[in-house]
């Protein structure tokens, strides 16, 4: 998995910065050592606050939060250190071979810490298993079972300056590739540019080998076949190259060395780029006037359309439960509760991370909060696969690197694609 994205820029690191002084005083009063195994105790790895943080880490459902563990019987011990410091944590803990954690949070290391996890979500309620989106378990599958839940909806989709757009006398966000190339031709000139985006950093979800994934399924292709070995050595995975390569010419020539997405939100909450992909939760920063010049002309829509319609990726933002848990059982219950339809409300009203579950996003009162939810809502209705697997770091470091050659106008699109798709064979056979 991609380890090396822990150093770099994450797509949370804008809001970390935007929320570094609510986060200091929400550590001071809840972070704390886990507490010593135990029947009553349920010990919890997550991030730190703004990032996605449960009810007690994060600043939400709090009363709700204790409420459950007086009638449920569990202290919940919570350990929450800084983003760059979970994955190294969790696979030290693994690998000693000791209960640490009930429950963890994962992004996109379901597959490379799957040996570690239980299948949990068969003896999850029913009812719930029914309002989470079709596509929400697709990367955390793995060997064949369902190894966590995704607990916030977190989809690329189209951020835009509605201003700038108007200028030029459209009145909505592209819908097609030909659309957007067609936009953001007309927006680039005077310093400023119809698309940016973070192309710096090869691997890695939100390094620019995620974003071509969007592109690829845009044009009806898949990283694997069903053999499991790359198949997009075809028409799709060229096309989708080229798109990319070809918008070069309206891209702020900056993306190239941006390696993280905060780095090109500066550039498009500055006024300075018309349009790009952005995750859910930087809706909040982009309209906030303390980091935003274009505060009230952010427009929100699904990815423009390819040959086979609009697709994405997602942040996999997931709660798992260890093999080693005294109460797997305590600890299923405890995630339910984070999925519970209410909690689920409050953490996008009072932190901005959407919820999963289909019904709060087209709850009135959420979309009111989160212009946003209802673009997300409709972009889950289409494909979004992150192709996450035990090698994502290097599957990615492997096809960034190419793409990155492509977009700098060093090698051909079908090049970039041949030779990206024979180091991912070799990477997979490896895999065995």
């Amino acid at each position: 998995m991609n380890t090396n994205r822990n150093v770099r820029l994450s797509r949370r690191d804008f809001l970390k910065l935007a929320g570094v002084g609510t986060a200091g005083l929400a550590l001071s009063n809840y972070l704390a050592a886990c507490a010593p195994a135990g029947s009553n105790t349920l010990n919890v790895l997550v991030p730190a606050a703004p990032d996605p943080a449960p009810p007690g880490v994060g600043q939400f459902s709090l009363d709700a939060f204790e409420q459950w563990k007086k009638d449920n019987g569990f202290e919940v011990a919570y350990e929450a250190p800084p983003w760059p410091q979970l994955h190294d944590k969790m696979a030290a803990n693994f690998a000693a071979g000791q209960y640490v954690h009930d429950i963890i949070y994962m992004s996109g290391w379901v597959p490379e810490f799957a040996d570690y996890l239980i299948d949990f979500t068969n003896d999850l309620p029913a009812d719930l298993i029914a309002d989470l989106p079709a596509s929400s378990f697709s990367t955390l599958t793995w060997g064949g079972k369902r190894l966590g839940v995704i607990f916030t909806l977190s989809l690329l989709t189209m951020f835009y300056n509605t201003e700038m757009l108007e200028g030029i006398g459209v009145k909505e966000a592209p819908k097609t590739w030909d659309d957007l190339k067609g936009v953001a031709k007309e927006l680039t000139g005077g310093g400023k540019y119809g698309w940016v985006l973070n192309y710096g950093a090869p691997e890695g979800i939100g390094g620019v080998a995620s974003y071509w994934m969007c592109f690829l399924q845009q044009a009806g292709g898949k990283l694997y076949g069903d053999d499991g070995m790359p198949a997009f050595n075809n028409a799709a995975g060229v096309d989708s190259l080229q798109f990319m390569v070809d918008l070069m010419e309206f891209t702020d020539p900056g993306s190239l060395s941006y390696v993280g997405i905060n780095d090109a939100t500066n550039v498009f909450s500055a006024g300075q780029a018309a349009m790009m992909m952005n995750w859910p939760f930087m809706w909040k920063p982009a309209n906030d006037p303390a980091s935003s010049k274009v505060v009230g002309k952010v427009g929100s829509a699904i990815l423009p359309a390819g040959p086979a319609g609009s697709a994405s990726i997602d942040g996999t933002d997931a709660y798992t439960i260890t093999k080693l848990s005294p109460n797997p059982e305590g600890a299923r219950k405890l995630i339910e509760f984070y999925l519970d339809a209410e909690v689920q409300k409050r953490q996008v009203i009072d932190t901005g991370w959407l919820p999963i579950r289909l019904s709060v996003l087209n709850d009135p009162e959420v979309q009111a909060a989160a212009p946003n939810a209802a673009t997300v809502l409709e972009q889950a209705q289409h494909p979004y696969d992150s192709y996450v697997t035990p090698d994502y770091n290097a599957v990615t470091t492997a096809i960034g690197v190419e793409i990155q050659k492509a977009l700098a106008g060093t090698q051909s699109a079908q090049d970039a694609i041949t030779t990206a798709s024979d180091l991912v064979t070799e990477i997979v056979k490896k895999r065995g």
